[in-house]
């Protein structure tokens, strides 16, 4: 009996401590959301308010530059049907596929060389996150000239007697959309290292070191210890990585292939902006926003469910 009296005054101060603990929780998370309030405000009416405008402007009829009141969802059956639409959505994957999993294992074998401090680290860092403050026009203008027909690459091919291996990486349909992707690859790499060199920066480094005495390779390495310590900010970086691979090249296109030869590089963003601006059937513009829109978010919560099943 009396140990039942004993567990019993110790649950209940616990649950008053814990009753406590909870109030003073929920006082911070009042005082944090009362802070945070304004700028929710101003982000959910400019956010909010664009979202929905462009879903009620695809939605309806236009005649030449004024929407007309009249419900319609003719805009998506033609942006469903336009004759090159799957093409663009290959495209898109395309870029998906090949770059997100090139920049992520590239800069992780970077992000681990220049957390062990090889010799000249310091340069190295600076070198690759010099392309990331570039301007996405910027990058694309000095790689339009590398991957020129007779531009550097092709010229240090020639030179070296391999001629075999020229390329007219912009005039050749196949080739062009790979162009493409190696710019974007050059240009999203620097920060994808840094941010893992950042969370590295926060491991024990005890974990490394039972590793080299257990005779474990640097892919081991990786694999086992540094893989688990910032799978978080993959996941991350996956996110945002996916988010600006869908709506933010833009700029690359326009400079470097302007979506050609043809529509072998032309993405669903760039879809937009020629039915807008070249063919001026703006509801269309309107309907492929969205459809670029719900795949973006549907793409994202995809992932961000199988990666949190995957950390469970």
């Amino acid at each position: 009996m009396l140990h039942i009296k004993m567990c019993s005054i110790i649950i209940k101060n616990s649950n008053k401590k814990i009753g406590k603990f909870m109030g003073n929780r929920t006082k911070e998370y009042r005082q944090y959301f009362l802070f945070l309030s304004p700028a929710m405000i101003i982000l959910l009416f400019i956010y909010a308010n664009s979202i929905v405008r462009i879903v009620w402007y695809s939605v309806i009829k236009w005649k030449s530059f004024t929407p007309l009141q009249e419900v319609s969802y003719e805009n998506f059956y033609k942006v469903f049907t336009y004759p090159h639409f799957l093409e663009i959505l290959k495209n898109n994957f395309i870029i998906i596929i090949v770059t997100i999993p090139v920049v992520v294992i590239f800069a992780l074998f970077c992000a681990q060389f220049l957390y062990f401090r090889v010799f000249g680290y310091r340069i190295y860092r600076y070198l690759f996150f010099l392309p990331v403050i570039l301007p996405n026009v910027v990058a694309a203008i000095i790689w339009s000239f590398i991957l020129h027909e007779f531009g550097v690459v092709n010229t240090i091919f020639q030179k070296i007697g391999l001629e075999v291996l020229t390329v007219n990486w912009f005039g050749n349909p196949k080739w062009a959309i790979y162009g493409l992707i190696l710019t974007i690859i050059w240009k999203d790499v620097g920060f994808a290292i840094i941010l893992f060199l950042a969370k590295l920066s926060m491991v024990d480094p005890q974990l490394y070191d039972a590793a080299k005495v257990d005779g474990a390779n640097e892919i081991q390495t990786i694999k086992f210890i540094t893989i688990p310590q910032i799978l978080s900010v993959i996941v991350l970086y996956i996110i945002l990585e996916l988010i600006g691979l869908l709506n933010f090249i833009f700029g690359y296109v326009f400079v470097m292939t302007r979506g050609g030869p043809g529509y072998s590089t032309t993405p669903l963003e760039f879809l937009t902006y020629l039915f807008a601006f070249r063919l001026h059937k703006f509801g269309m513009a309107n309907a492929s926003a969205v459809i670029l829109f719900v795949i973006t978010l549907i793409l994202v919560l995809i992932y961000f469910n199988s990666s949190r099943k995957k950390e469970v």
